[in-house]
């Protein structure tokens, strides 16, 4: 006979210690995006990078309790780069961090607050000598202004109106020189955004605005903080224009005719034709003298060079020389094999001519292309007066 077993049609439910082990956590990031966030989030809130971020010590300091808004991480570059996009990324990237927390204002908006003071802002040293093309200059796109300790009954139109009025009786022009305006913060800051005209930097930094009997000081931010505001700050569509306006101001100054060792050139790009043309039509060892033109552009050329103080001591004139090219050296350790040949151009190079103590000649090569890309950074560029006369003589 069959035995036949019973079936429970009414199992027992499972006991919370097998839901538990059976539950599949899932979590939003990756682990080695998560990573790499949170890396990131260490960094932007030490106390090394706070003392000298200017954005985000603002923005924090404005917040009675020193809260800065997650939606302002995600304009960070290096979070961008990552991919992150929303809160709950940050919210389990930094879930049970002892010195970085979170927590919701009163609309719910999601904010990070620090287990401890903010440090003091400290004042980084500024480089000098830096022109706009050096890729650093961010008023080249049109001056970033900055507006602090605004009246609480004064709004961003309120600058607007009042900073355009202003630029009428400064500027001779039509156009509307405000490309943007930022709402203003808890603090009374907004940034301002300009489009580039003549001497702009100069007329704009701490011009006076006048709101009842308040006198409100623009000044302009510094690169550090002009990164952020672009960023942070500028709507997507606002950073495009002004990329493309940096783009077209930056074709223009290279463009321009520059004057350099008392000859003009059409460009930086034909000064360098200039010189190529020199090193291709000289021959081996010719020496240019103080006096000779060539000798006066090359030895202004000189002045942008790195190292110009070092190669220049004690310089009486300038030559054309074989450059001394080796191959590669053999697996036995041999020395280079060298080439040289009178008939290739490519092998040619200027030289410095300087007297030794014991005075002999001494020779150098130098890098025009070194010189040429510090000079680019700050051409002397030609005056309009200067082209003026030379077209009238032409």
């Amino acid at each position: 006979m069959t035995e036949t077993k019973a079936i429970n049609l009414h199992p027992r439910s499972p006991s919370e210690e097998e839901c538990n082990s059976k539950r599949i956590k899932t979590n939003i990031l990756r682990d080695e995006t998560r990573i790499a966030l949170l890396k990131q989030l260490e960094y932007y809130f030490s106390d090394e990078n706070l003392k000298t971020d200017v954005f985000f010590q603002s923005n924090m300091r404005s917040d009675p309790k020193n809260r800065l808004y997650v939606e302002h991480i995600f304009n960070c570059s290096k979070v961008k780069d990552l991919g992150i996009t929303k809160e709950e990324e940050i919210e389990e990237t930094l879930e049970g961090h002892s010195n970085i927390l979170l927590e919701k204002d009163e609309e719910g908006k999601l904010m990070i607050k620090l287990n401890k003071e903010l440090p003091n802002l400290e004042k980084t040293v500024k480089q000098k000598n830096k022109s706009s093309m050096s890729g650093k200059d961010h008023h080249f796109g049109g001056c970033i202004l900055k507006v602090t300790n605004l009246p609480e009954n004064v709004s961003w139109s309120n600058v607007k109106d009042s900073l355009k009025e202003k630029l009428k009786n400064l500027v001779d022009s039509t156009q509307n020189l405000i490309r943007y305006v930022s709402q203003t913060t808890q603090n009374g800051t907004c940034f301002i955004l300009l489009k580039p005209f003549k001497n702009d930097k100069t007329i704009v930094d701490n011009l006076e605005l006048e709101f009842d009997s308040h006198k409100i000081v623009m000044t302009l931010v510094d690169q550090e903080e002009a990164k952020k505001v672009v960023s942070s700050v500028f709507p997507r569509h606002i950073q495009k224009e002004r990329e493309k306006e940096f783009n077209k101001q930056k074709a223009t100054f290279f463009s321009a005719p520059i004057t350099i060792g008392g000859q003009s050139f059409a460009s930086i790009e034909h000064l360098k034709r200039c010189l190529k043309e020199v090193i291709a039509q000289t021959k081996v060892d010719t020496i240019f003298d103080k006096e000779n033109p060539i000798y006066k552009v090359l030895s202004s050329v000189l002045e942008y060079h790195p190292r110009y103080t070092e190669k220049c001591h004690n310089m009486h004139s300038i030559c054309v020389k074989n450059h001394k090219n080796y191959l590669n050296k053999a697996e036995n350790g041999n020395e280079c094999e060298k080439v040289e040949s009178e008939n290739d151009a490519n092998n040619k190079c200027f030289f410095i001519v300087r007297k030794t103590e014991s005075g002999e000649d001494e020779y150098e090569d130098f890098s025009v292309n070194k010189c040429l890309q510090q000079l680019s950074r700050n051409p002397p560029q030609t005056s309009q007066k200067e082209n003026k006369v030379e077209n009238e003589q032409e």
